[in-house]
Parts: C-alpha cells; sequence; structure tokens
C-alpha cells in the first residue's frame, strides 16, 4: 500500500510553495563564534587576576532569587569598556551583542537588576576593585608605578545649568536679616538686641507673643481692608526673618568650608567655570566636579573626583588618597603649572618626591619680553648676601616679614625696600607706588623653584614633560572626545566617584586589550 503523507492531505496549498524551517546550528558555545582577538578575551585575562569572592560573596536573601553577581560584574565592567554607560544600554546589549550573552550565558537582566547589583556590590567597593584590576594589568603588562604623571579637568554635573547658590550672597542676607530682626526685637518689651541669631531663639520669641497676645485676647486678622495691630506686624515680620534666616543658614551649612557655591539639583556639585558653553562658545559658570587622575606608562592608577575649582588645592588630597590606597607613594610625579605652588612643592620635599612641577611663571620666563624688562624684580641682579639689587644701583633690605596663614606648610614671606625710591630719576618707569617699591620675597619659594627649572630643564625633565602631556591629556582625550563622555550621569559625589573609577577601569580595560595589538605585544 502507498504511503500517503497527511501532513499533504491536511495543507494541499503548501505542495508547490517553497518553505524553510530554522535548524539548530552547532556550536552552542557563543565562545566559538568569537574572534580570537576580540576585546571580551583581554578582558576576561585581566579578570583572572583579581579576587572577586572578596566582593561578591554575599549572604543570601529572602525573596526571588539575584542573578549571578560574578556574570553581573563582567557585563557592568566590559560595558563601560566598550563605551556604554547608561542601565539600558547594557541591558540592550545583554539581548543583541553576542559578547554579552557570551558573558552572560544568554541571561537578560533588567536595567532595575543592573541597577541594584551596582547598589549594592559596587558603591562601597568600588576604589578596592579599581585597585586590584590596575595591579592585574600591571602583573601582565609589567606597568612600570614608578613615574606618576597627574592632570585633572572639569566634568559637568548632571544637575540644571542656572540652579546655582552662591555663599556669599547667603551671608550678606543673613548679616541683613539679622539687622532687621534686631529693629524688630527694639520695639519689644524684656528683650534685648544681639548680633546673632538662630530660628530656634525667634521661635522662642513668637510663641511668646502669641500666649501674650492671647492672654490680652488680641486675634490675629489677615486680609483685604484688615487693619492689623502693632503687635501683630511684629509677629510677622519676625516670622518672615525666622524663614529668610533658616534658608540662609541651610545654603551656608551645605556649601560648607571649602567652596563658594552648589547647585540646587545636586548640592554636591559646584559652580565652575566651563571651558565653553552650549549656546555661544563662551565661558560660563556650570554645575560640575574636579576629575584628577594620575597615570602610569598610559594606564590610570588613580582617579578620584574633588569640589574645589583649583587643581593646586586637589594635589595634597591626591596624593594622600593614593598613599591610602596603595600604601606607597611614586618616587617621581609630574604636573604642569596649575600644580606649582609652595605647598605642593613642600609636600613632595618632605615626602621624598622627586616633582617636576611647573609654576605658574615657568613658560613666561622663556619669553623675550619678560626677559628684557629690567625692573621685573626676577630679572634683577643679587649681592654676595642674596640682597635684590635695582636698575638704578640701589640695595633693597628686608624690612618686615609675615606668617602667611593661608598655607598648610610653615611660610614667611619678607617686605623688602631700598627707600630710596623718591628720589630715584627712574622711579617712573620701575614703579606706580606714591613712596617707595616695596617687593615681596619668599626665599624658600625662590629655591624651590629654582630647583624645579633645573630639573624641567634637564634631559629627563624634558623627556617626563612629553611623557605627561601624552599620556593624561591623551586619556582625557579619549574619554571625553573618542569615548563622548564629556558629561556625569549620576548626581552627589559618592555616586559620581564610583561612576569615574568605572569609566577609568573601562579606559584601562581597553587600553590594555589595544596595546597588546601592538606588533611589539604580539611578536
Amino acid at each position: 500500500m502507498e504511503n500517503i503523507n497527511v501532513f499533504e492531505l491536511n495543507y494541499p496549498y503548501l505542495n508547490n510553495m517553497d518553505y524553510t524551517t530554522q535548524q539548530l546550528i552547532l556550536p552552542l558555545d557563543l565562545g566559538k563564534k568569537l574572534n580570537s582577538s576580540d576585546p571580551v578575551f583581554s578582558f576576561l585575562k585581566v579578570m583572572e587576576g583579581v579576587n572577586w569572592n572578596t566582593y561578591l560573596n554575599r549572604p543570601s536573601h529572602k525573596g526571588r532569587e539575584e542573578y549571578n553577581p560574578f556574570k553581573m560584574i563582567k557585563i557592568v565592567l566590559f560595558a563601560f569598556m566598550n563605551k556604554i554607560y547608561s542601565l539600558r544600554g547594557i541591558e540592550q546589549a545583554c539581548k543583541t551583542d553576542i559578547r554579552f550573552m557570551y558573558l552572560m550565558e544568554e541571561e537578560t537582566p533588567s536595567h532595575m537588576a543592573i541597577q541594584r547589583f551596582i547598589e549594592k556590590y559596587l558603591k562601597d567597593s568600588i576604589e578596592n576593585i579599581f585597585k586590584d584590576i590596575f595591579e592585574s594589568i600591571c602583573t601582565l603588562d609589567d606597568v612600570d608605578t614608578k613615574t606618576l604623571c597627574i592632570d585633572g579637568t572639569k566634568l559637568e554635573a548632571n544637575a540644571t545649568k542656572f540652579s546655582f547658590v552662591w555663599k556669599k550672597t547667603a551671608v550678606k542676607t543673613r548679616d541683613k536679616t539679622f539687622t532687621r530682626i534686631n529693629d524688630e526685637i527694639q520695639k519689644l518689651e524684656n528683650t534685648e538686641p544681639k548680633d546673632t541669631w538662630a530660628p530656634e531663639e525667634l521661635d522662642v520669641i513668637l510663641e511668646a507673643i502669641l500666649s501674650q497676645c492671647k492672654k490680652q485676647g488680641f486675634s490675629f486678622v489677615y486680609g483685604k481692608g484688615k487693619r492689623k495691630t502693632p503687635i501683630q506686624r511684629i509677629y510677622d515680620n519676625l516670622a518672615d526673618y525666622r524663614d529668610t534666616l533658616e534658608s540662609c543658614l541651610t545654603r551656608i551649612q551645605i556649601c560648607g568650608e571649602g567652596r563658594n557655591s552648589y547647585s540646587k539639583t545636586d548640592h554636591d556639585a559646584t559652580m565652575m567655570h566651563m571651558k565653553e558653553d552650549y549656546y555661544m562658545k563662551t565661558g560660563i559658570f556650570k554645575p560640575g566636579y574636579n576629575v584628577q587622575i594620575g597615570v602610569c606608562d598610559e594606564y590610570i592608577a588613580y582617579a578620584c573626583v574633588f569640589q574645589e575649582r583649583s587643581d593646586q588645592k586637589t594635589f595634597i588630597k591626591f596624593l594622600d588618597r593614593y598613599l591610602e590606597q596603595y600604601r606607597k607613594l611614586p618616587a617621581v610625579v609630574v604636573a604642569d603649572a596649575g600644580y606649582g605652588s609652595y605647598d605642593n612643592y613642600m609636600y613632595c620635599l618632605t615626602h621624598n618626591i622627586e616633582a617636576y612641577i611647573k609654576y605658574s611663571m615657568y613658560s613666561k620666563e622663556k619669553e623675550k619680553k619678560y626677559k628684557k624688562n629690567l625692573y621685573n624684580k626676577a630679572n634683577w641682579m643679587k649681592d654676595t648676601s642674596g640682597r635684590y639689587i635695582c636698575p638704578a644701583g640701589h640695595v633693597f633690605t628686608c624690612i618686615s616679614e609675615r606668617v602667611d596663614k593661608r598655607s598648610k606648610y610653615m611660610r614667611i614671606n619678607q617686605s623688602h625696600s631700598c627707600g630710596k625710591c623718591e628720589t630715584c630719576e627712574q622711579k617712573n618707569v620701575c614703579t606706580t607706588a606714591k613712596r617707595n617699591r616695596i617687593i615681596t620675597v619668599n626665599p624658600i619659594l625662590n629655591e624651590l623653584q629654582t630647583e624645579a627649572k633645573k630639573r624641567l630643564d634637564s634631559e629627563e625633565g624634558i623627556q617626563l614633560r612629553m611623557k605627561r602631556s601624552n599620556e593624561t591629556e591623551g586619556a582625557f582625550g579619549v574619554i571625553k572626545t573618542d569615548n563622548k563622555y564629556d558629561r556625569i550621569h549620576r548626581r552627589s559625589i559618592k555616586n559620581v566617584e564610583m561612576e569615574i573609577q568605572l569609566v577609568s577601569i573601562g579606559f584601562n580595560l581597553m587600553k590594555y586589550h589595544n596595546k597588546k595589538q601592538r606588533p611589539k605585544y604580539s611578536a
């Protein structure tokens, strides 16, 4: 009996149609489909050098079982390595990118699951993770950590641009409010004016006024056509001043001691002068953070975030945190003129660091116009005792000394004068002072700058200056321009520091992969 195809009997219209069915394609291991030179294999090589049990082993919790943290850490770090900084971007990559499928074993966590993982495992231990990954790269690539090149940049915060609050404005308003409160207090009995007031003290006075009015049968009136009594006017004014005072004190407290502004939408962000504006390409104040990095052999050895606008004030804090992290300081530090100050030179001197740090006038001193200016004290001659001699031949001697309390280290500034400027024929071209010209001299700073100039102008100093320019500014160029990371995504300084650490880890991982592809590494 002839075999009858039941499928053809039920679906006769398919007899003359071409159709295909999807078949299972081997191999099942997605890693077999990846090119051997893919960055994912360099990434996994670095990850092998880190003991992840230290960070990812946590006790089980009640509720739904979470994703394997050892897989989650891989996709988060690999995403930052490949310029994927958003949670939804990582979620999408786990669904469409074969490399993320390979790392996650085809599981697809949501962006909220990734966020919960970051908050639970990475937020408090990201610095140690950064350190372990960097040390793993140092082992694989033989990185020289003796020389540290430091540089900084300002990144715009995730905050509204025109939400600034100025500390000076709050202080002025507070002081004016004190005066207005005293004017109202003088109208009350048994109450004396004070230099400063606290909102709690005003609350007591307001309560006393209310209780007194109740005893006397007074009632407060509001609305059009109602006439307020004198005591009600005092009460209403003091209540307004109390709210104003509390607002000013809150703003001053948020600013703290080290800065003079903040943003309403991110209190940790400081208003900083950025390099360009979105609208007219001009510099304006925008909320931001000062990001500092230290680079060793093209790798970011350490990165942290500061609220100070000046790089000078971040140098010592940066190296202190570096010391806390690695238990040692670099033997050589290279930095540009933004870090050249008395405190920074003294810090390097007291910690036996060979500092190749420019000072503010280092480049200016090489200009012909600067050298030809006879009345610039930097071009004056000195006698055997180190005293300055002006172009007219007058010897400047020390007339007073004062301690500079703004410096962290002991600093004494001397005032020098010759006492003969009033009768000197060259006074009009030498100084604009009404009487004698006075110059400020700091012998220790002059000596430190002289030593710094010798180091910077040496053959080794020239090479190190070029190295710093290529590595630190090159790192910021890759991160901000190539990776298009020119604005911070998270808010509050702790979250921002975590984000910058993740971005730096991603930079180091991709740098390691790219260096492996160079001829000398692949040979």
